[in-house]
C-alpha cells in the first residue's frame, strides 16, 4: 500500500516557495501539490481584517485564508486509498524504502507553519528566508489581484512576515534555508 510523505514549504512572499514546490512536484512523479494561495478568501468576504489607514485588507494573516477548507482538502487526499505518514518524523522514515511506495504531498504557503493543523501533518518542514530588500525587489516584479496599495509592503507585508517568522522559530523541526543559497543551486542546475 502506498504511503504519504508530507513536505511543507513555507517562507516569505516571493521567497521561492512555489518555484521549489513545483520543482519537487516535477521530480517526484507520484506527488500532489497544494498551494495555500488558492485558499485566499474572496475580496468581499466579511472575515477580512480591514486596514483603515491603507483602505485595504490585510492579506498577510491567517484569517485572510480559508484554512479549514485547505485542511479538509489535504485530508481528502490523504484519506484516499493511501495511508498517511503524518505523525512520523524525518528520522523514522526508512531511507531504503522504494520511492514508488511513497506518495509525496507538497504543501506550499507563506503561513503553512503558522496553521497548527496543517503544520502538524508535515513530516518534513522547510522555510525559505530572504532579506527585506530581496523581498521588496521581487514583490515589485509581480502583479497582485487586488494590487498592493502604496505603503502596504512596509506597513503590513514585512512586519507580518517578521511576526510569523518569530512564531515558528521556536519550532525545532523546521529547516530554515536562506533563499540566496537555493537560488544558487537552481542557477547551477541550469549550466
Amino acid at each position: 500500500m502506498a504511503r504519504w510523505l508530507i513536505v511543507g514549504i513555507g517562507g516569505a512572499t516571493c521567497s521561492g516557495k512555489t518555484t521549489l514546490s513545483k520543482k519537487l512536484h516535477e521530480f517526484f512523479k507520484n506527488s500532489r501539490l497544494i498551494n495555500q494561495d488558492s485558499y485566499f478568501l474572496p475580496e468581499d468576504d466579511p472575515r477580512h481584517v480591514h486596514i483603515p489607514k491603507l483602505n485595504h485588507h490585510n492579506w498577510d494573516i491567517l484569517t485572510s485564508l480559508d484554512t479549514s477548507r485547505m485542511y479538509a482538502d489535504v485530508l481528502k487526499i490523504l484519506s484516499g486509498s493511501n495511508r498517511s505518514l503524518s505523525g512520523a518524523n524525518t528520522n523514522s522514515l526508512n531511507i531504503n524504502k522504494k520511492i514508488e511506495d511513497t506518495r509525496v504531498l507538497i504543501l506550499d504557503g507563506f503561513l503553512i507553519f503558522n496553521d497548527k493543523p496543517i503544520a502538524e501533518l508535515c513530516n518534513l518542514k522547510y522555510f525559505l528566508t530572504l532579506t527585506k530588500q530581496q523581498c521588496w525587489e521581487r514583490r515589485q516584479q509581480r502583479v497582485y489581484d487586488p494590487p498592493d496599495v502604496p505603503g502596504y509592503f512596509d506597513k503590513v507585508i514585512w512586519p507580518e512576515y517578521e511576526k510569523h517568522l518569530e512564531e515558528i522559530k521556536r519550532e525545532k523541526k523546521i529547516n530554515f534555508i536562506d533563499e540566496t543559497f537555493l537560488s544558487s543551486i537552481f542557477l547551477l542546475q541550469m549550466y
